[in-house]
């Protein structure tokens, strides 16, 4: 996705897609804290 699209989309769109990208590398989110659980 381009910067420019990227950093003018809403603050939850933008969100969805971070946590998009990051669980499809294999990381979790949670959902009540909206923090990645740690990975040790």
């Amino acid at each position: 996705m381009p910067f420019d699209v990227a950093f003018n989309l809403p603050d939850d769109e933008r969100l969805a897609f971070v946590v998009v990208l990051g669980t499809l590398a294999g990381r979790i989110f949670d959902w009540t804290t909206l923090r990645w659980e740690s990975q040790e």
